[in-house]
């Protein structure tokens, strides 16, 4: 007790000390747990720092995607408006019997198609045009038949002269636009006449209209089994009118027929039948036909031989013809329902739309939009 009372100040830095070192000592411990705590979360952090870089890293080139993905879709516009600008010139609005169409009662289409047949027999005989009788076939030779004869042929509708069944509006109106178009066919055909040869008409067959047309087109029928695969619209979505138009005469009446023809009328075939069986010899020259290394069985020269220069060569000529009525789809065809969702870029689609010529499409879109958006 002495030496504490003796020592006291030494005494009192001792325990002074000792507290300070006690206090120190717990506040060492509390520091380094809360050290050791923020370590820790400061490596999840990294941790989690790294997986969002990893992640970033598929989204580097984002911006860059993006601008190409916008240049691509302009580029898409522009050929969907040249697409659509193609398209409409093979409709060809403003000659196209269909769009033209006018309402009428099915007894006046019957009494316009019963003018047809004599408008159409007129004409073919002015322009001297042969026609066939109703059961010729179509290798009889150029047909001089007889004006009685030439009165029962039908163009196409051989069943409807005199002869009217109960139609429907819609078989009545797609009689009378393809008694139209026949009559513009048939148009074509005189134009291409001339007074040195003579044009034969053999047969005009079409497509039937619906179930009564079915019943009796009889023999106009046209046999689309072997064709189909000429015709757009087996591979697109588009509708039209098939005819298939078949005469005998030369290559030049064929060449004029032909240069006639614009759309909406399109030829999707075209087949040539020589008839060497018919052509008239007009004189004769040597070396045509003969074996190009002679005959030694015979003592005169190959070359010197006569054989006869064809000029009246004939052929008959089979068209199928198709006769558009509605225009490609095109982007109108798409399922906007399934490509316009919650979180589409509504205005780019609808610039895409502006740019491509659709803009008729723009209010659909917008409806479809708010529609997600109601929901």
């Amino acid at each position: 007790m002495g030496f504490l009372k003796q020592n006291k100040t030494f005494c009192l830095v001792i325990l002074i000390s000792l507290v300070l070192f006690i206090f120190l000592f717990f506040l060492n411990s509390s520091v380094k747990n809360s050290l050791n705590e923020t370590e820790s979360k400061i490596i999840s952090a990294n941790q989690k720092l790294d997986s969002i870089n990893e992640e970033l890293l598929l989204y580097t080139s984002l911006d860059t995607d993006h601008d190409t993905a916008v240049n691509n879709l302009a580029y898409l516009a522009d050929i969907e408006k040249n697409q659509k600008v193609f398209w409409k010139s093979l409709l060809n609005e403003k000659e196209n019997h269909y769009l033209g169409w006018k309402k009428r009662t099915p007894e006046a289409i019957n009494a316009e198609i019963t003018k047809l047949f004599t408008n159409l027999r007129n004409q073919s005989n002015n322009a001297q045009l042969s026609l066939p009788s109703e059961d010729s076939s179509s290798d009889s030779g150029f047909l001089n038949t007889t004006e009685t004869v030439a009165e029962t042929y039908g163009f196409g509708l051989s069943s409807y002269d005199g002869f009217w069944p109960n139609f429907n509006d819609e078989e009545s109106m797609k009689l009378d636009i393809q008694g139209k178009i026949i009559k513009q066919i048939v148009g074509f055909l005189c134009n291409s006449t001339d007074d040195t040869y003579p044009i034969a008409l053999l047969e005009i067959k079409r497509e039937p209209v619906g179930t009564t047309d079915q019943k009796h087109i009889a023999s106009d029928k046209i046999n689309l089994d072997d064709k189909s695969g000429f015709l757009l619209r087996g591979n697109l979505e588009l509708r039209s009118f098939v005819f298939e138009l078949k005469f005998r005469s030369h290559t030049s009446h064929a060449r004029s027929f032909v240069n006639q023809l614009r759309p909406p009328f399109l030829i999707r075939n075209f087949r040539v039948e020589r008839l060497l069986e018919d052509s008239q010899p007009s004189s004769f020259q040597g070396g045509a036909g003969i074996s190009p290394f002679g005959d030694e069985s015979e003592g005169e020269p190959s070359a010197k031989k006569l054989l006869p220069v064809v000029t009246d060569v004939k052929s008959d000529f089979t068209i199928l013809i198709e006769y558009l009525i509605s225009p490609r789809e095109g982007i109108s065809a798409l399922n906007l329902i399934s490509l316009l969702k919650e979180g589409s870029d509504s205005e780019t689609y609808i610039k895409f739309l502006t740019d491509s010529g659709n803009g008729e499409l723009i209010k659909e879109a917008q409806d479809i939009l708010l529609k997600h958006e109601d929901n």
